[in-house]
């Protein structure tokens, strides 16, 4: 399902990535690569620890049908973290995901973002055994990390989806919230006004991509819905808001978001959705009906 990612600045130097604490914020989502017509069940639900690595899913695997038969493999999702050694996996998925160059987050937006923000980033990754693939064909496997050093049959844990976020001071998603100082490798303060905000109170999530070979198997909601479960439960968030083009707000509405109008955001040429969420009115593991 696609919104969006950052309008790339050819003039832009490097940057970094993620987030640094969740502590009394809203969310922003800008730019996602999904499918808004995947299956996964409305009463799918996401039991996530609270452990550094998010802990892992328990699901039947029937759940995972089109996913297990799209990978001809088994299916353990992964719900963790980013960190910067993600960086490589997280800039091929973006570019697979997203078909429009202009929505997608650079390679220097993404070592910013994970730099400077990786808590409030999230990966969902999956065991993938290379004898077991059977031919199947991930761009985010090259870059993928083993699952451990030495592991015989040379298992690697593999990106499917991810979130990336930053902070603002801000309610609502701005160009100014999805850029970044163009300073920040040598700079440890951030006085340009752009990007990540430490003491901001909004989480602005700038990307969410599900890898499209595996878009339309719910690995979106699923990686959307432990997101949120995550500021609910660790109590990280006020709000969470986002924007999104007109054919996602009923996907969102799902999740419990608001449709609040035109968004003031230009990147990618416009044409954003604000839509609003209060993480306290948020019921754990609960997703409501869209509209349409």
């Amino acid at each position: 399902m696609p919104t969006t990612s950052d309008r790339e600045d050819p003039t832009a130097e490097p940057g970094l990535g993620a987030v640094s604490s969740l502590g009394g914020l809203a969310a922003v989502v800008a730019e996602n690569a999904v499918d808004d017509t995947e299956d996964l069940p409305d009463d799918d639900t996401v039991e996530v620890k609270k452990t550094n690595s998010y802990g892992r899913r328990r699901h039947s695997n029937h759940k995972y049908h089109k996913i297990h038969e799209k990978l001809d493999s088994s299916f353990h999702p992964n719900i963790r973290p980013l960190t910067i050694s993600d960086l490589e996996s997280c800039v091929v998925l973006e570019n697979a995901a997203f078909t429009d160059p202009s929505h997608r987050c650079s390679r220097e937006k993404f070592e910013y973002r994970l730099t400077v923000s990786p808590e409030l980033c999230l990966g969902l990754f999956c065991t993938i055994v290379p004898d077991n693939a059977n031919g199947v064909k991930l761009s985010t496997f090259p870059p993928s990390h083993p699952v451990e050093t030495g592991r015989k049959d040379g298992a690697r844990s593999v990106l499917l989806a991810h979130i990336v976020a930053t902070r603002t001071d801000g309610m609502f998603v701005t160009d100014e919230a999805m850029d970044y100082p163009r300073d920040f490798r040598v700079s440890k303060h951030n006085t340009s006004g752009l990007g990540h905000n430490d003491t901001g109170s909004t989480v602005c999530i700038h990307s969410l991509a599900v890898h499209p070979e595996l878009q339309g198997c719910g690995l979106g909601r699923l990686i959307m819905k432990s997101y949120l479960q995550q500021l609910k439960n660790s109590e990280i968030a006020e709000s969470c808001a986002l924007i999104c083009q007109n054919h996602l707000i009923a996907f969102y509405e799902r999740f419990g978001f608001e449709y609040l109008g035109t968004s003031g955001a230009t990147i990618g040429s416009g044409g954003w959705h604000d839509m609003f969420l209060k993480v306290d009115n948020l019921p754990p593991y609960s997703m409501k009906p869209g509209r349409g």
